[in-house]
């Protein structure tokens, strides 16, 4: 892999449309070999007929005992690695998520080594497979996306300076040096980290490498006397690395970098903060609700489909994962460009869609899902209830 694709940021979307009808598979008919599926048996072509239809997928076979690691085999992908060793394809974007090093689901190699589960590598009995599985139908508009960032509330304030930060909001750990002669750090370059005292760190331990932003505040009207709301900073993800070794008197560790969807610099925190793959299913609204786009993930002036922006609404205010808030604008554009006086009473017209990826207190991390119009930082958004 060159240096530049480790620069390159993985969106990792798919949006998932599925018909109607329905059906239900059982992991004990037909494709079956020690409890497990395979891929040359009838269940897995049955799996994927019954995925087409839209129906649910009902996996009840005990699987065989389930390997914390697997080494891949050529012609394997993900779908068919989760059939064979977790007896549930569907699995395949937590098996994603426990392996950072893949930037691409589609990509991966012979003699790459797999984690399939959380644990100490030794196989799970068969007692912890035992309950049936059963997975319902992926309702069209289904979000997968690999996380990258949030406004994270708890976040200390820009203005402190190091040493005046709580020990509670304190980064566990800091990108002191790098062995490399450059500025833009990314996959496979060594960072030296300095964690902190009471941090514990092990050899073979994978972190996230992280940076806080700027603060985001909320929008208020212009003719309104109120404070804007402090809703936090952003909380940009950058890649993921691994400790190589640790010094535990100067609390120090080579890390190398495993994946980089931005560049690492030198000063940009280390830590066990979660990169989970979002499974973002549509929900309806259980309030209505309006709200603002109060900043983006990347710096940009615009934004369209594909983009990851923010609102300053969360689960506090009763957005769910899974909301879709409608962006609308009242506004005519040549006559702003041309700098002419706007009428003040035009009505509100549809220009977009974002759906709700994660929820947290003060704000939502959304993904525009559809635009006709550029969208901007300071659009109005709105939920409706049942919708």
């Amino acid at each position: 892999m060159s240096r530049l694709s480790g620069w390159i940021a993985f969106l990792g979307l798919w949006l998932l449309a599925a018909p109607a009808g329905a059906q239900t598979v059982a992991a004990n008919d037909g494709g079956l070999s020690n409890g497990g599926w395979t891929t040359n048996g009838g269940g897995d072509t049955r799996i994927r007929e019954a995925a087409r239809s839209g129906g649910s997928v009902a996996i009840t076979g005990r699987p065989a005992a389930a390997p914390a690691r697997y080494v891949v085999r050529r012609g394997d992908t993900l779908w068919d690695i989760c059939i064979a060793n977790l007896n549930n394809p569907w699995l395949w974007p937590e098996v994603w998520s426990l392996n950072p090093e893949i930037t691409n689901p589609h990509w991966i190699y012979p003699g790459q080594v797999l984690r399939l589960r959380l644990g100490d590598g030794t196989d799970a009995g068969a007692g912890a497979w035992a309950e049936p599985t059963t997975l319902g139908r992926l309702a069209g508009g289904t979000v997968f996306f690999r996380s990258e960032g949030y406004v994270d509330e708890n976040a200390p304030d820009e203005d402190l300076d190091e040493d005046e930060i709580p020990e509670e909001q304190q980064p566990p750990g800091r990108v002191v040096a790098a062995w490399e002669d450059e500025m833009m750090l990314a996959y496979p370059d060594l960072l030296y980290v300095r964690f902190e005292e009471n941090f514990p760190v092990q050899p073979g331990q994978q972190h996230t490498i992280y940076r806080v932003r700027e603060t985001v505040y909320d929008i208020v009207d212009e003719d309104s006397d109120e404070e804007p709301r402090r809703l936090g900073r952003i909380v940009e993800i950058l890649g993921t690395g691994t400790v190589l070794s640790y010094d535990p008197e100067a609390h120090l560790a080579r890390v190398q970098v495993l994946e980089s969807v931005n560049p690492i610099e030198r000063g940009d925190f280390v830590g066990p903060v979660q990169r989970n793959v979002i499974v973002s299913e549509p929900r309806a609204a259980e309030v209505d609700l309006d709200g603002r786009i109060v900043a983006t993930l990347r710096p940009r002036i615009n934004n369209g489909q594909g983009f990851v922006v923010f609102v300053n609404r969360g689960y506090e205010d009763g957005v769910r994962d899974g909301n879709r808030f409608q962006i609308i604008r009242a506004n005519d554009h040549y006559l702003e460009s041309r700098q002419r006086e706007i009428p003040n009473d035009l009505p509100f017209e549809w220009i977009g869609e974002c759906q709700v990826l994660e929820a947290r207190k003060t704000a939502s991390t959304c993904l525009i899902t559809t635009s006709t119009r550029e969208i901007f930082v300071g659009e109005r958004v709105t939920l409706s209830r049942g919708q």
